[in-house]
């Protein structure tokens, strides 16, 4: 056992238990069985990404627990990378935008295309505050289509 996946647990399990809500009314408002919640508790099993955000939507988790809960699941980042959830506070802080709302295949490609670096993240952020109808889709697009010609 890793031990962002003990982490994970230890969370949702706290986050659950805060809620009042058992493993199996988790489980049915999750759409995963009670059983993948116990393991994940028990730090058993890797949380995969749809199953973290189908738990956060569950639980109705804010912004920071939300993140709590990925960055529990997440590797740290190599020296001089951000890990995905910097990535994220990074575009939050810049853009001022909380990318928990967006849509997650959208997040998923911003995150992607900025692949930990500090200085994408901090372009993308930028485009984000000085274009703020830019719709998401386009940017991530645009981002990984400059990440694959570099």
């Amino acid at each position: 056992m890793h031990e962002h996946e003990k982490q994970f647990g230890q969370l949702l399990r706290r986050f659950r238990k805060d809620r009042a809500l058992s493993q199996e009314a988790l489980a049915e408002r999750s759409g995963l069985s009670a059983r993948a919640i116990g393991n994940l508790e028990r730090g058993l099993s890797r949380p995969r990404p749809d199953s973290v955000q189908r738990i956060v939507l569950a639980l109705a988790l804010d912004g920071p627990k939300a993140a709590a809960m990925t960055a529990a699941t997440t590797t740290p980042a190599p020296e001089g990378q951000l890990s995905d959830p910097e990535v994220l506070l990074l575009l939050e802080t810049i853009g001022g935008v909380d990318p928990h709302t967006w849509d997650p295949a959208v997040r998923t490609a911003l995150i992607r295309a900025c692949s930990g670096s500090p200085a994408a993240a901090r372009l993308a952020g930028a485009v984000l505050a000085t274009e703020p109808d830019l719709r998401l889709a386009d940017l991530a697009r645009r981002l990984d289509s400059l990440a694959t010609t570099a």
